[in-house]
């Protein structure tokens, strides 16, 4: 009961949309006041001694904790892990980004950092948190100006491939889906869109390329054809004897 049961895709990777049971979730209360981590442990043993559970069991505890932020507040930790997998990776990745910055004990921030704890010790979702902060790390870079190979792919068998090496790469899978990437309509604002511009726009500067390449040795070739043509007459002048003199 403690331990969430995470949906996955086909390729191994945490199903990050919300369940209907999420969607369901109406608007947060406003002035809302976060509770003491004191208390939310309080009650969270309450609630595992009521269903017969091990008090002593800390993880199971922790899963019993209430959400004292953002959308799910009321809800259990393990509730919010099981029912909107890509809020909850947002939480983390934002949060130690926050921890970076401060050291703030407020029980809201304490509140976050034992739902930290408790979503983290799932290997499948501190990766999916690892893949968000990378992925930002990468866009922000990507940002810069020519550096757009920079971003990474950010879904499918090659998420983790930046869409530069992945233009670039001789594999023949990874040509595979770069050739069905040309030839694929995406949804307008999703990273297969962004992934699909890249190549279609990589495309363009290697043809640009060929044919600028192509029109220098055309450039190049064409005096010396004149050179020779040249060569040639001066070089039949001599065996041309003319009309002799009366």
């Amino acid at each position: 009961m403690e331990h969430p049961t995470f949906k996955k895709a086909q390729n191994g990777t945490l199903i990050l949309k919300a369940s209907d049971e999420a969607k369901a979730v109406g608007p947060q209360r406003q002035g809302y006041r976060a509770k003491q981590p004191e208390e939310v442990e309080a009650e969270a043993r309450a609630h595992v001694a009521s269903e017969g559970g091990d008090v002593n069991n800390a993880t199971l505890v922790l899963s019993r904790w209430k959400v004292q932020f953002g959308t799910y507040q009321g809800k259990t930790f393990h509730w919010l892990l099981q029912n909107d997998v890509g809020y909850a990776v947002m939480v983390v990745a934002s949060h130690q980004k926050e921890r970076e910055r401060t050291g703030s004990q407020s029980p809201l921030m304490a509140n976050k950092d034992a739902f930290t704890r408790y979503s983290l010790a799932y290997p499948e979702f501190a990766e999916a948190v690892w893949f968000r902060q990378a992925f930002e790390e990468a866009r922000v870079k990507s940002l810069q100006p020519g550096q757009e190979g920079l971003a990474l792919v950010g879904f499918g068998d090659f998420k983790f491939e930046s869409l530069q090496s992945l233009y670039d790469s001789k594999d023949p899978k990874t040509i595979r889906f770069v050739n069905y990437l040309r030839r694929t309509a995406p949804a307008p604002g999703s990273q297969m869109e962004n992934a699909v511009l890249y190549v279609k726009k990589r495309d363009r500067q290697r043809e640009g390329a060929t044919a600028a390449s192509a029109a220098a040795t055309s450039t190049t070739s064409t005096p010396v054809a004149a050179s020779a043509s040249s060569s040639s007459r001066v070089s039949v002048s001599p065996s041309y004897q003319g009309p002799k003199a009366a």
